[in-house]
């Protein structure tokens, strides 16, 4: 008897504490507007192109950008660094310069490290240089 007593004191007790498990946070997440840009056709003796790639915070806490990593010097990225809350928006300032951009076709991964539960998430710049 005392076995079914204590089996439904702990189903009860399990039962009582699910919702505090619902409620806690599930982390800051990030979706972005657009992943892939193609600039289309380049000269090198064009100005410097400047794109605003949108991004918000899907999660339900913070969400900070912590890197931008590129691997050409002709392209650089500016941003804030001040958490974005959930549902909110930021933006990723973008600049390539195809003074610097190699002829032919152009193909940059950018990759934003951030807070977001998802991991580092890439951005693919696409270009043909004249």
């Amino acid at each position: 008897m005392r076995y079914g007593v204590l089996m439904v004191l702990t189903i009860f007790a399990a039962l009582v504490s699910l919702p505090l498990y619902a409620d806690e946070p599930k982390g800051a997440d990030i979706e972005f507007a657009e992943k892939v840009i193609d600039l289309g056709l380049v000269s090198q003796d064009d100005d410097k192109q400047e794109l605003r790639v949108a991004f918000r915070n899907t999660g339900d806490v913070p969400l900070v950008i912590t890197e931008v990593r590129t691997s050409c010097s002709c392209t650089t990225i500016k941003y804030k660094r001040k958490p974005v809350q959930p549902n909110e928006e930021g933006v990723l300032n973008i600049t390539v310069d195809p003074k610097k951009a190699p002829k032919g076709h152009f193909y940059r991964v950018l990759q934003v490290y951030s807070t977001a539960v998802s991991g580092v998430q890439n951005i693919t710049l696409k270009a043909e240089i004249e």
